[in-house]
């Protein structure tokens, strides 16, 4: 992963809501495996990241897309994922990555998950 795109997805992450929403007792989740694979959602270029839950999901705007800096996150709970995103790019770029997202099954939010429990994490991370 390029320097800017891990200080961006540090930086995102750190700041999401699933992050906020983790008491002290949590631990917090950390998605640096990756990115494992370049996807396709709304028209535009995603990165996949693997979590330390081995659970969630990050898609990450790629480089040159101009929705970034964005970026959605898949948790898991219950048995039940939930998408959230947060960034500050072109909301039309980015409301068209999240129709696409939100299409997607169970089943292949899950194949997501197990792709990127192929890689490891980033060394120093």
């Amino acid at each position: 992963m390029k320097p800017f795109a891990c200080l961006v997805l540090a930086a995102l992450l750190l700041a999401s809501p699933a992050a906020k929403a983790q008491g002290p007792s949590e631990r917090k989740i950390t998605c640096d495996r990756g990115p494992v694979a370049n996807k396709t959602y709304g028209g535009t270029a995603w990165d996949i990241y693997g979590c330390n839950d081995n659970r969630s999901v990050a898609v990450v705007t790629a480089r040159g897309n101009p929705g970034m800096p964005f970026y959605f996150l898949f948790t898991e709970r219950n048995g039940a994922y939930r998408l959230s995103g947060e960034g500050t790019g072109k909301p039309e770029i980015t409301r068209k990555a999240y129709d696409d997202l939100t299409r997607l099954s169970q089943q292949d939010i899950q194949a997501l998950v197990k792709e990127t429990q192929k890689a490891a994490p980033r060394p120093g991370q």
